[in-house]
């Protein structure tokens, strides 16, 4: 017997990068935001 997991996906608000996630951030998920400085890091969180 198999099932289906469905993962809720939430929106950053940043279109490019949503595509690039698959639509988002898996929900309830921990995810570490990390790139050089001015890179958007912190308009993200």
């Amino acid at each position: 017997m198999s099932s289906k997991v469905t993962i809720n996906r939430l929106k950053t608000g940043v279109p490019g990068l949503d595509e690039i996630l698959g639509g988002g951030l898996p929900e309830f998920s921990f995810n570490l935001i990390g790139g050089t400085p001015g890179s958007g890091k912190t308009t993200l969180a």
